[in-house]
């Protein structure tokens, strides 16, 4: 898959914000496409597409641009945490799980039968802290499973594995790849779909044969994982969402 340099957009949109729009070209794109993400918002155009092309669909998309910058706005804002023993609901790989307290000494989070199970003592001073805790050890457990399969997964594919896994929230990204093959990802990964997980994988593992993002490393994420364009979009879409309630559930930042 062959990606062009990027560049910027300037739109004005009904409220008379002005607002920057990445765009970029993509060889194999057939059609304009307008996505809002954690990064902001995003252009993907043919190639060939003339700029007033790319400003005309980006006038006829202002209302659709300004309702998902709002809802950006509101969905970013800091969410408070969960209260043991209220109802709530738990996106994990992609799905919403209702959240079942069961009361407890010992702190523990696991999903049973189509749900997430929270043992806490509920009248304990300390039970938020001490849900955010069990939520912790237990969505690391989980996310460094899954990393592991896919790595082992795609490790034929590649030809190459990472020297080392580490993992973490990320504020923007969902992963990376030092010089010496260490590759950190982001805990957010196990509340997305598992194929959106996948990708993230494989396009850090391809930075072990291409460390930057030129055509040669995108071509060679597309053999590696086909299905590119579905996951990224799905990242840009709800990405935001996924971080926030990752940061709701497990509290301070994991080291």
């Amino acid at each position: 898959m062959k990606l062009q340099a990027e560049s910027f957009v300037e739109l004005e949109i009904p409220n008379g914000r002005t607002v920057r729009v990445l765009t970029r070209t993509h060889a194999r794109a057939r059609r304009i496409s307008l996505t809002v993400g954690i990064g902001g918002p995003r252009l993907s155009v043919p190639t060939g597409t003339h700029p007033a092309t790319m400003r005309a669909f980006l006038r006829e998309n202002a209302d659709w641009l300004q309702k998902k910058l709002r809802e950006m706005a509101l969905t970013g804002k800091k969410l408070s945490p969960p209260v043991p023993g209220h109802v709530e609901t738990f996106t994990f790989r992609g799905v919403d799980l209702p959240v079942r307290w069961r009361d407890g000494s010992f702190p523990k989070a696991e999903v049973e039968k189509a749900e997430l199970v929270i043992t806490v003592n509920l009248q304990h001073p300390d039970a938020v802290r001490n849900v955010q805790r069990a939520m912790r050890n237990f969505l690391l457990r989980e996310v460094r499973r899954e990393v592991a399969r896919s790595v082992a997964y795609l490790a034929m594919r590649v030809g190459r594995t990472p020297t080392a896994l580490r993992f973490m929230p990320m504020r923007t990204l969902w992963g990376s790849m030092s010089i010496k093959g260490r590759m950190t990802m982001d805990v957010a990964l196990i509340l997305a779909p598992p194929e959106a997980l996948e990708y993230v994988v494989a396009h850090e593992m391809c930075h072990l044969w291409a460390r930057n993002h030129g055509p040669r490393f995108w071509a060679r994420v597309g053999e590696v994982f086909p299905d590119v364009e579905a996951q990224r979009d799905w990242l840009n879409r709800h990405g935001h969402k996924v971080k926030h309630e990752l940061s709701r559930w497990i509290g301070l930042a994991l080291d």
